[in-house]
C-alpha cells in the first residue's frame, strides 16, 4: 500500500510536468502555425499587389500602342483621298486608258498615306501597311521593313485567310490573335493582323480594305521591360479567346494556369497575366520561418520553466499531505502544525488534521450505532407476526368449521388464508389478469358475508385472451373496496359492481361500475391525489392513487386510473393497461 503511494506520489509530478511541457508545446505550435499561414498569406497577397501592379504598367503601354494603331487604321478608312482614290480605281475598272490616267492619282494617294504612317509613334511596329479594292485586284502598300520575298498579289494572300472575312464583317476593331505573317512566311516572329473595311464618303459603297500588320514588338517590348524570376510566366490573352505564354522573345498558345494575377486593357479585350514566382516567395517565407521558429522555442523553454516551478510549488506540499495520510492510517492521529500554509494545499491539511483528530469518536459513534441497530432489529424481529403461521392457522381453522358444517366461517377463513398468503409472496409484482381476478373473488366472499349477500359482483370479459395479461398484483381490489365503502354502503340499500375486461386499440382496460353515491369533480381530484383511505387493515397503502401510481411506474405516464361519476347515480373506475407480447410455454 506504501509503495502504491508512493508511485502515485510521483506520477503527480510527472503530470505537471507532462501537461505543462505540453500546454507549452501545443501553444507555442498553435502560435507558430498561426504566425506562418499569417505570414504566408501576408507575402502571398504582398507578391500578388505587387504584381497587379507591373500588370497594369504593362497594360498601359500596350493600350498605347493599340490606341495609336486604331487611330492610324481609323484615318485610312475616312480618309478622302483614300477613298476617292479607291472608288476611282473601281470605276475605271476595265478600262485602261483611265487606269493609266490614275497612276498619278495613285503616286500622289501613297505619297499621301506614306506621309500620314511617317507621322506614326509605332511605325517601327508596323511590318506592312496594304490598302486595296474589294477584289484585290489593286492595292497600295508600305513595306517599312526590308523583306526580302517578292509576292506577285499579297492582296489575295491575305483575303484568303481564315480570318480575313471575320475581321472585315466585325462591327468594330478586332484581333485575330498572333499568328504567322501571311505575306512574310520565312519571318520567326508572330505578328497581328488588322483588317477594316473602307467606305465611300458620300455613300455607304464599300470602296475597299485595309490591311495593317503589327509586329508581336507591340506587346514583347512591354514584356522585356519585366523582370521575370526563373519560375515566373506572363500572359498575353487577345480578345479573351487565344491565350500565349511568353517567354525569351517567343510567344506559345497556352492555357492560362490557375492563380495568375490577371489585368484587362482599358478598352480593350485584351488581358496580360502573370503566374507568381513561388520560388520567390518561399525564399521570403524562409525568414518568416526563421523568426517564427524562435517565437516557438521561447514558448516551449517558457512551459519548462513553468513546469518547473510548478512541481516545487506542489508537489513538495502534496507529499506532505500523503505522509501525514499515512500516519493517519497507521494509527497517528495527532495534530500535525507543519502541514496547515497559508494557501488552499493548507485548508486541506487543516481539514486532515481535523479528520485524524475526529476518527477515534467516529469509530466509537459507528460501533454504538451498530449496537443500537442491533437491538432494533430484533425487537422487530420480536413484535413481527408470521404470515405462514397465521395462513396454516386459518387452514385449522377451516377444517374445524367445514367438520361442524359452519359453511360460512369455512368460506372466509378459506378466502382470507389465500389473501394472507398472496400478501405474503411479494416477489412478483406483475400478475396475470386471471389471478388478479382469483384475489378478488376471494376478497369479494368476505365483503358478501359481511354485507349479507346485498353486494353483488358481476364480470363482463369480452376478451378472454386479455385474461393472460399482466398487470400489477392487488390494482383492482382496491378500486372494488372503494366502490363497497364510498359508492354503495353510503346509500344505505344494496348494490352491483360491474367488473369489465375489454380491448382499446393497442391498450386493454379493466373498468370497475358501481350504482352507488358517484363523485363529485373536487372528490375525483381528492381521490386521485392520495387523500382517501382503506378500511382493509392488510390492504393499507394500496388506495387508488397508489395503484395509479403504480400502473405509472410499470408500464408509463400514458397509462394508469380515469374515473367517470356522476353525483347519486354511479362511478365507473377504468384502469388502462398496454398488451403485452404473451408467451405460450
Amino acid at each position: 500500500m506504501y509503495s502504491e503511494r508512493k508511485n502515485r506520489r510521483h506520477s503527480i509530478k510527472n503530470y505537471i510536468m507532462i501537461w505543462s511541457v505540453g500546454f507549452a508545446l501545443v501553444l507555442a505550435l498553435a502560435v507558430a502555425g498561426a504566425s506562418f499561414v499569417i505570414s504566408r498569406r501576408y507575402l502571398q497577397e504582398n507578391q500578388r499587389q505587387a504584381a497587379a501592379v507591373s500588370m497594369q504598367l504593362l497594360a498601359g503601354e500596350i493600350s498605347a500602342g493599340l490606341d495609336s494603331t486604331e487611330l492610324f487604321v481609323n484615318w485610312i478608312c475616312i480618309d478622302t483621298t483614300i477613298s476617292d482614290y479607291l472608288k476611282h480605281v473601281i470605276q475605271s475598272e476595265g478600262d485602261e486608258a483611265k487606269l493609266r490616267l490614275l497612276r498619278g492619282e495613285s503616286v500622289s494617294c501613297w505619297e499621301h498615306l506614306n506621309q500620314e504612317f511617317s507621322t506614326l509613334s509605332i511605325r517601327g511596329l508596323i511590318r506592312r501597311v496594304l490598302v486595296s479594292v474589294p477584289d484585290g485586284s489593286r492595292y497600295l502598300q508600305i513595306i517599312p521593313s526590308y523583306d526580302t520575298v517578292n509576292l506577285a498579289s499579297p492582296a489575295e494572300i491575305i483575303m484568303n485567310q481564315p480570318y480575313f472575312s471575320l475581321l472585315l464583317k466585325a462591327d468594330h476593331l478586332e484581333y485575330a490573335g498572333l499568328l504567322d505573317s501571311p505575306l512574310s512566311p520565312h519571318y520567326s516572329r508572330k505578328v497581328i493582323p488588322v483588317i477594316r473595311p473602307i467606305y465611300s464618303t458620300t455613300s455607304t459603297q464599300q470602296v475597299g480594305w485595309v490591311y495593317l500588320e503589327l509586329s508581336q514588338e507591340l506587346v514583347s517590348r512591354s514584356f522585356d521591360n519585366y523582370s521575370l524570376a526563373e519560375d515566373e510566366q506572363v500572359f498575353i490573352t487577345i480578345e479573351d479567346a487565344a491565350s500565349y505564354r511568353y517567354l525569351d522573345g517567343v510567344f506559345t498558345p497556352s492555357s492560362l494556369p490557375g492563380n495568375v494575377v490577371s489585368c484587362r486593357l482599358p478598352a480593350y479585350n485584351w488581358t496580360v497575366s502573370v503566374l507568381p514566382s513561388g520560388m520567390e516567395l518561399s525564399s521570403r517565407s524562409r525568414g518568416y520561418l526563421l523568426v517564427i521558429s524562435l517565437i516557438f522555442v521561447l514558448i516551449f523553454m517558457s512551459g519548462l520553466f513553468l513546469a518547473t516551478v510548478l512541481k516545487g510549488m506542489i508537489t513538495r506540499p502534496v507529499s506532505s499531505l500523503l505522509s501525514k495520510i499515512e500516519k493517519v492510517g497507521k494509527g497517528d492521529f495527532s495534530r500535525d502544525p507543519d502541514i496547515e500554509w497559508d494557501n488552499e494545499l493548507g485548508d486541506i491539511g487543516a481539514g486532515i488534521n481535523d479528520l485524524s483528530m475526529n476518527v477515534s469518536a467516529l469509530m466509537e459513534k459507528k460501533v454504538q450505532d451498530e449496537k443500537t441497530r442491533q437491538e432494533l432489529e430484533y425487537r422487530i424481529l420480536q413484535s413481527q407476526i408470521n404470515p405462514h403461521f397465521m395462513y396454516n392457522t386459518l387452514n385449522t381453522i377451516k377444517w374445524m368449521a367445514a367438520i361442524q358444517g359452519a359453511d360460512g366461517i369455512a368460506d372466509m377463513s378459506t378466502a382470507l388464508s389465500r389473501l394472507l398468503k398472496n400478501i405474503a409472496r411479494q416477489s412478483d409484482s406483475l400478475i396475470t389478469v386471471k389471478e388478479e381476478f382469483q384475489l378478488l373473488d376471494d376478497y369479494f366472499t368476505i365483503m358478501k358475508y359481511r354485507y349479507a349477500g346485498t353486494i353483488g359482483l358481476e364480470y363482463e370479459i369480452a376478451d378472454e385472451t386479455l385474461l393472460s395479461q399482466k398487470i400489477n398484483r392487488f390494482c383492482v381490489q382496491p378500486i372494488v373496496e372503494n366502490a363497497i365503502f364510498h359508492g354503495i354502503e353510503p346509500t344505505g340499500g344494496a348494490g352491483v359492481i360491474r367488473v369489465g375486461l375489454f380491448r382499446i386499440g393497442d391498450d386493454f382496460c379493466i373498468s370497475v361500475t358501481d350504482n352507488g353515491t358517484g363523485m363529485t369533480e373536487e372528490e375525483i381530484r381528492r381521490v386521485l391525489s392520495g387523500k382517501e383511505t382503506t378500511s382493509n387493515e392488510f390492504l393499507r397503502g394500496m388506495g387508488i392513487a397508489n395503484v395509479d401510481q403504480r400502473i405509472r411506474f410499470a408500464f408509463g405516464p400514458s397509462y394508469g386510473i380515469r374515473i367517470e361519476s356522476r353525483k347519486g347515480e354511479y362511478t365507473v373506475m377504468r384502469l388502462i393497461f398496454p398488451i403485452q407480447e404473451v408467451c405460450n410455454a
